[in-house]
C-alpha cells in the first residue's frame, strides 16, 4: 500500500486541476474576436496625460484601420517600422503615403475629440498637431511607446 500512496496522491492532484478546468469550459478554446475598428467607442475621459494619450492613439488607430479596411491589431503591427509599413501597403494594394495619411487623419480626429472633451489642453493639442504633420506615424507611435513610462 505504501507504494500505491504516491500514485493515488498524484492522481488526486491531477483530478483537482483537470476536473475544474474541464467544468469551467477549458476543454474548448475560442479566442476573443477582434473588435471592429469602425464601431465608434465613447470617449471615456481617462485621468492623467498617459491615459489620455493612450486613448488618443487607440482611437486614431481605430479610425485609420476602419478607413483602410483592416483590423487595428494588423495596423499596429504594420507601424512597427518603415519596412513593416511598406509590406502592409503592398499587401493591401495601397501606397505607403495613403496608409500614413489614414493614421495622420485618425490622430488629428482623436486629438480633436480629446480637446473637445477637455482632456487635452490647447497647448498640448497644438504640439501634437504639429508633430502629426511633421513626423511619420510609425515614428510617433514608437516615440509614445518609449516615453510612456515617463508620463504622469
Amino acid at each position: 500500500m505504501t507504494r500505491v500512496a504516491p500514485l493515488l496522491v498524484a492522481l488526486v492532484a491531477v483530478a483537482a486541476v483537470v476536473v475544474p478546468y474541464a467544468a469551467l469550459g477549458g476543454g474548448s478554446y475560442n479566442p476573443t474576436p477582434v473588435a471592429d475598428p469602425c464601431v465608434k467607442r465613447e470617449w471615456r475621459s481617462p485621468g492623467g496625460l498617459q491615459a489620455v494619450l493612450e486613448q488618443v492613439a487607440l482611437s486614431a488607430l481605430d479610425g485609420a484601420a476602419c478607413e483602410l479596411g483592416t483590423s487595428r491589431e494588423e495596423l499596429v503591427l504594420a507601424l512597427r517600422d518603415e519596412k513593416s509599413l511598406d509590406a502592409f501597403a503592398a499587401e493591401h494594394d495601397i501606397t505607403r503615403a495613403r496608409a500614413e495619411r489614414a493614421v495622420q487623419d485618425g490622430l488629428e480626429r482623436s486629438v480633436a475629440e480629446a480637446t473637445a472633451a477637455g482632456d487635452l489642453s490647447g497647448f498640448v493639442a497644438s504640439v501634437i498637431a504639429r508633430t502629426i504633420k511633421a513626423v511619420p506615424p510609425w515614428l510617433i507611435l514608437e516615440t509614445l511607446e518609449r516615453v510612456r513610462g515617463f508620463l504622469p
